[in-house]
């Protein structure tokens, strides 16, 4: 959804009318009642995993829709816009967003079902964006994107308080990056310091190679110039050995 204004943060309102109430709780108040909803049906939770937030698309949304297609009765496609309205309010019905404590998921189809996933620890930017009814009505769709993407991965379309949510994803990512995806500490910072101790290791390794070849070249840069210079004694090996002396016996 192309947006006219992007800010920070961003969030939706629970299943089925509960995101139309105002003042209706917190963000996790309305998970731990839609956590029991239909997303039981579809979602499989993995053991320790937690929902902490559920939404779908605004119902607001048809208003720009149904608006549009008042306007252009007089045309064609004012009529096919007002026909094909209700599809718009069964894809409304029949899409699902989901943050847990380790993923978020996206649950669309009305014949089939689809559902997409992105682990917390692989979102590398969310972005929050507001089409014109969207400002006017105070809904924002969240557009998640992963490292090395090139756009979008997933993103939560049209959903009320979309800041709070993107807020709420914030710190459900940074709480699962302290602890770590199985409770041991072992987040992504830590992943990140061990890897820059190993790059370090590896960079200290390289430089001592480097300095060991650059004094054995030196050597054999200074034995070449003694020899040049007719120095007899550059014939001994690095042990002091001449090296006319140290054939093999054999050949003796």
């Amino acid at each position: 959804m192309s947006g006219d204004g992007s800010a920070d943060g961003g969030s939706d309102g629970p299943t089925d009318g509960a995101s139309g109430d105002a003042g209706g709780g917190s963000l996790t108040d309305r998970a731990a009642a839609a956590a029991d909803s239909d997303v039981s049906e579809w979602l499989s939770l993995e053991p320790g995993e937690e929902v902490v937030w559920v939404g779908e698309p605004t119902k607001l949304r048809m208003v720009g829709t149904l608006v549009t297609g008042v306007v252009l009765i007089p045309f064609l496609i004012g009529i096919l816009i007002l026909l094909f309205s209700p599809l718009s309010y069964l894809g409304i019905k029949h899409t699902d967003y989901v943050v847990t404590n380790r993923s978020l998921y996206v649950k669309q189809g009305i014949l089939s079902t689809n559902i997409e996933s992105v682990d917390l620890d692989r979102i590398q930017n969310t972005e929050f964006t507001q089409s014109f009814w969207g400002t006017q009505l105070g809904f924002g769709t969240i557009e998640i994107s992963t490292a090395g993407s090139s756009g979008a991965d997933i993103s939560f379309d049209d959903v009320e308080d979309a800041r709070d949510v993107r807020e709420e994803i914030s710190r459900v990512q940074r709480a699962a990056g302290g602890g770590g995806r199985d409770g041991t500490g072992g987040g992504s910072d830590d992943r990140a310091s061990d890897r820059r101790a190993a790059s370090a290791d590896q960079l200290e390794e390289l430089v001592a190679e480097l300095r060991a070849t650059r004094e054995a070249l030196e050597r054999v840069e200074a034995r070449m110039d003694a020899r040049a210079d007719g120095d007899p004694s550059s014939d001994a090996d690095s042990d002091g050995v001449p090296d006319s002396l140290a054939s093999d016996p054999d050949d003796r």
